[in-house]
């Protein structure tokens, strides 16, 4: 499973030097340029004079400071990101970039819409059972003004954030380990593992630190078995961006690391809910895409 996807990697210098040197890049370009716009960002509203705002180092959180603003600072990294990534793959290794992606010409876009579409369905469905299951946990909290300045950028910063983290995580790390090892499960645990340490920052993995880091993991790891399985990295860039625009956009949660004026505020996040929730998601989803091939055939009707 996945060595078509893996073995793109080969088309490439693979030497323990450049997979150093890619790395330092990718550290450099993305880790260290999202620190500065955090400090930069959190020395001007130290500045301003103004007690309402500032960087709350207790949650982690900026405080009285527009959610589009917050929303740039922390997802505008995504860009040298995949800055990083394109010229460790294209110069360092020495392959093309799309082979980050698939094995075709070029990216099919059907096959994104597929997977953000089936993802955003079943996401939609937890909700709801969720808000049966325990009335009064979502509140609508929905304001047409600010709505309407966030939805755009978020619209177009998810997908861009949401990409970058599928091109490092399922792309340059699963090939990587997956070249490494010659064993395509082992590359998609340690590329999860390695999606599920970078989400420890977030705030609200606190709530939980046991089934939080879980639900990451899994997250991850559905992600990398779907992009083994189809041997192409569209489906998995589609399902992540139904994930975060659905948070952000519908029904984001008290303590977000990106509080968003979403159409619903979830009162708490239920860890229990979430994991066991998204292993029913995941299997639907592997299952729906995979097992009987009905969904995903609209996809092979696309690039060929």
């Amino acid at each position: 499973m996945g060595k078509d996807f893996v073995d793109l990697a080969r088309q490439g210098e693979n030497a323990w030097w450049r997979y150093l040197a890619s790395i330092l890049l990718i550290v450099f370009g993305w880790l260290a340029f999202s620190i500065l716009l955090v400090v930069v960002m959190a020395t001007i509203l130290m500045l301003d004079g103004n007690p309402a705002t500032g960087l709350n180092l207790n949650t982690g959180q900026f405080e009285g400071v527009a959610p589009v603003l917050i929303m740039g600072v922390l997802l505008f990294g995504s860009l040298p990101l995949i800055a990083a990534l394109f010229v460790a793959v294209r110069f360092i290794h020495q392959r093309p970039f799309l082979t980050l992606i698939t094995p075709r010409a070029r990216i099919d876009l059907k096959r994104v819409g597929l997977g953000f579409g089936f993802f955003l369905i079943l996401v939609i469905a937890a909700s709801v059972i969720e808000a049966l299951l325990f009335p009064g946990r979502y509140q609508f909290t929905w304001d047409a003004k600010e709505f309407l300045k966030f939805a755009p950028f978020a619209l177009v910063l998810v997908p861009i954030q949401t990409t970058a983290e599928e091109l490092l995580f399922r792309g340059y790390v699963l090939q990587g380990v997956g070249v490494a090892t010659g064993r395509p499960i082992i590359a998609a645990t340690i590329s999860s593992f390695l999606f599920m340490v970078l989400h420890l920052a977030n705030p609200e993995v606190q709530i939980d630190l046991l089934l939080l880091p879980a639900y990451y993991f899994g997250v991850g790891l559905l992600l990398a078995l779907v992009t083994l399985r189809d041997n192409r990295l569209e489906l998995a860039i589609g399902a992540h961006t139904a994930i975060n625009l659905f948070v952000f956009l519908f029904a984001n949660y008290v303590g977000s690391v990106l509080p968003s004026p979403a159409v619903f505020t979830v009162s708490e996040l239920d860890p229990q809910y979430a994991l066991v929730s998204f292993a029913v998601m995941g299997i639907l989803f592997y299952v729906g895409l995979f097992a009987r091939r009905r969904l995903v055939s609209v996809a092979k009707d696309g690039v060929s």
